[in-house]
């Protein structure tokens, strides 16, 4: 059985994913100090670490640092999540083992992809179409759900609700859940079942404050009959729920209080900063503008003419969790160069199409470039000086082992912690 060693300041987060991987029988051993994380990394040996990244970051560095001088735990991979970071600072991280970085808020349907391809293991994903949105006014908690009930959503959707309701200081939260666009029938309820339980799984929640809002039949039944949910109201119009629920002594037209007060479009609201989004990465695969960020450290650019010497470069990179793209003239890599597409550039000065030096000095006319690592063979001194003074990092001397070619290469990445 895989191990997963979460070091995560959210329990509610902790929690969801352990009950998530262990779904998939994924063993996950829990850890909240960070003081205490270093020794059981030794304790535990496990395939993957997940570590959250708080905004002072400096117990999580220090973590880090012990991890990569231990040759016992050096290779076990990291996955992190934390704070927005620039680009070079993420890219360092890579030499500390961390193979992905994810910023908050989450998309937790790539974050959880990535789990499983590390771990190499199939983890199910429900893919079901599913809008879910979830807001509040005063104390009333909107839970509208539409398209389908997936079941990811769901169980995302306890972790959400119980955040908001901490985050809020919500005392007597009261819940809606809009079911109106969705026509569910007998083979629904095990979802709605489960969408329920998430719902009252929250300590503040209670049935009595619970209601539905659904054009089903099946609902309507589904409810009367389980014992669970005695007391849940269900009704077919949101005024008469509205009316039972808030003040709206302000106003004598309740279809105000709607379009005023609770349908407020999304991109009015604040940017979400809790650790997982309800939408996923997915449900904007439509936005043929939008980019999809999975997680990926660090982005090598590996130029070589040798083909055996640019394969073999490039499994070391990929090895490590790197993306590489990899050019056997130099051209190639002018031609396809962006100055967002990498984080390392790994060079043979002497390739093929003599461009190497064009390339170096390309990158220093850049004050955006990634840094440039040579790795060629053997130079006169007075080349390998005129290399470096034309902005190379360093200058690596061929053959060298794929596990020198990493650390040397990694040296240069410098973070702003």
């Amino acid at each position: 059985m895989k191990k997963v060693l979460i070091i995560d300041s959210h329990q509610l987060f902790r929690d969801f994913l352990k009950q998530k991987l262990a779904d998939d029988q994924v063993e996950v051993i829990l850890t909240q100090e960070n003081r205490d994380s270093y020794p059981k990394l030794l304790n535990v040996m496990p395939n993957l670490v997940i570590l959250d990244m708080t905004d002072d970051r400096s117990e999580e560095m220090d973590f880090l640092e012990k991890k990569a001088a231990d040759v016992n735990i050096v290779t076990i991979p990291v996955i992190v999540t934390g704070p927005e970071m620039d680009k070079s600072s993420i890219a360092s991280l890579a030499k500390y083992g961390v193979i992905k970085y994810f910023s908050k808020p989450i998309q937790f349907d790539i974050f959880f992809e990535a789990i499983g391809s590390v771990l190499q293991v199939p983890l199910s994903m429900d893919l079901s179409p599913c809008v879910l949105d979830l807001h509040r006014n005063n104390n009333i908690i909107f839970i509208e759900l539409a398209q389908g009930m997936n079941r990811e959503k769901i169980a995302l959707l306890q972790y959400k609700l119980t955040e908001m309701i901490e985050n809020e200081e919500i005392e007597s939260p009261k819940v809606i859940v809009m079911l109106t666009n969705l026509d569910l029938s007998f083979v629904d309820g095990y979802n709605l079942e489960f969408l329920l339980d998430n719902v009252l799984a929250c300590p503040k929640i209670h049935t009595k404050n619970v209601k539905i809002l659904s054009l089903s039949s099946f609902v309507r039944d589904f409810i009367d009959g389980h014992q669970a949910y005695k007391g849940i109201e269900l009704a077919n119009n949101l005024p008469r729920l509205l009316n039972s629920l808030m003040d709206t002594s302000f106003s004598s037209n309740i279809s105000d209080v709607i379009a005023d007060r609770i349908l407020i479009p999304s991109n009015e609201f604040e940017t979400d900063s809790s650790s997982v989004k309800t939408k996923f990465y997915k449900d904007g695969s439509q936005d043929k503008n939008r980019k999809k960020d999975d997680g990926t450290v660090l982005r090598v650019a590996v130029i070589d003419s040798d083909l055996q010497t640019l394969a073999l470069s490039k499994m070391a990179f990929v090895q490590i969790g790197a993306k590489c793209s990899a050019y056997n003239s130099g051209q190639a890599f002018l031609n396809d160069y962006d100055s967002d597409k990498f984080d390392l550039i790994i060079l043979d000065i002497f390739v093929s199409d003599n461009k190497g030096l064009a390339i170096l000095q390309e990158m220093k006319n850049r004050y955006d470039s990634p840094p440039v690592v040579v790795y060629s063979q053997s130079p006169q001194k007075e080349f390998m000086i005129k290399i470096l003074t034309n902005g190379a990092k360093t200058y690596l001397v061929k053959p060298l082992k794929p596990d020198a070619l990493i650390q040397k290469s990694l040296s240069v990445l410098k973070g702003d912690f």
